[in-house]
């Protein structure tokens, strides 16, 4: 039986209430036109950020203010949402993410400071179950995946086995999981992801020339194109790629930014392109009045406008040019 998507009433209407006090562009460019990373963090802290920010010590340690404003606007939608098990699945992103560290770190002996305190799963927990190569309390599809890379990086080595594993894991997943609550919405989303990633893929195994077999292992399955139809792509031009490409939902992202990607070697015009994409996507369900959709869109908004901090202040601390901070930011939602 569908859901009544009436039960969405209340928490919709606080989020409406939420997205009045995001940060707009024109708030990104006077902190992209700062004279120094210190000015651009004044002008954030006209902001809903002031208070975290008047205990930050110094401009450098920015990014603990980062994770609490994340942690914290994912532990409010949680609260509101009359499904929250709906946006756990979304929070599931972020323990794939602690595990490719907490993996990396214990296999490559890379001690790291990027875990991030959201997810499903407690954070101590997470890293001794790595530590301890005990997974017992994982979900089935993690645990198996888990499993896998403890055995497999021992034969081959490579690290990159365990983002592989993880993202597949992560993938099939949420697109279960959608179907299982038959929420069209979230499985269009995690569809449109997938692809995202397997046309990066595809630019990236191209450009490592290794070859439509391994490509092949590697691609996500449940996107709507093709895996066979992007395998055969590997050896063929980029404006064959393009053509290809040119009726679907992706031909501006593919002809500006994989086309930027095999002729300079950079990746970040596509990644910023992608991230724009979801954004779009997500806006067409802004002013639905009863549902999921005003949500998972505010969850998106704020994680860009994180991104978009993120972006402005190393920058600034960089004394990059005001131009190349602006290139790399992402397009805003509200």
């Amino acid at each position: 039986m569908p859901i009544d998507d009436t039960i969405y009433a209340y928490s919709v209407a606080r989020i409406k209430a939420l997205e009045t006090r995001l940060l707009d562009q024109g708030q990104f460019n006077r902190m992209i036109n700062a004279s120094s990373g210190e000015e651009a963090l004044k002008i954030l802290s006209e902001s809903d950020y002031a208070s975290a920010l008047a205990e930050l010590a110094d401009i450098h340690d920015f990014e603990t203010v980062l994770a609490s404003e994340l942690k914290d606007t994912f532990n409010l939608v949680m609260k509101i949402s009359p499904i929250p098990e709906l946006i756990a699945m979304i929070a599931l992103r972020y323990d794939i993410h602690n595990l490719k560290v907490l993996f990396k770190a214990k296999y490559l002996g890379i001690k790291s400071d990027l875990l991030i305190p959201v997810g499903t799963y407690d954070l101590a927990k997470l890293e001794q179950a790595v530590n301890e190569d005990d997974f017992i309390y994982f979900q089935d599809k993690l645990r198996r995946a888990a499993v896998k890379i403890t055995e497999d990086f021992m034969v081959n080595r490579d690290p990159q086995v365990i983002d592989l594993i993880l993202d597949r894991a992560l993938y099939e997943e949420l697109i279960l999981g959608s179907r299982e609550n038959r929420s069209a919405f979230l499985e269009n989303l995690f569809t449109r992801q997938i692809d995202l990633i397997n046309l990066k893929t595809l630019i990236r195994v191209k450009r490592m020339e290794l070859g439509r077999d391994f490509l092949k292992t590697v691609l996500l399955p449940n996107g709507s194109l093709s895996a066979d139809r992007l395998a055969a792509m590997i050896d063929e031009p980029l404006e064959s790629l393009i053509s290809m490409l040119a009726i679907s939902d992706y031909a501006d992202l593919v002809s500006e930014g994989v086309r930027e990607w095999l002729e300079k070697g950079t990746a970040s015009l596509l990644e910023k392109l992608s991230d724009d994409y979801i954004t779009t996507f997500l806006k067409q369900g802004k002013w639905i009045p009863f549902g999921l959709e005003p949500l998972v869109g505010y969850l998106w908004a704020k994680e860009i406008e994180i991104k978009n901090i993120r972006i402005v202040l190393v920058g600034k601390i960089n004394k990059l040019p005001a131009e190349a901070i602006r290139e790399r930011i992402r397009d805003v939602y509200i």
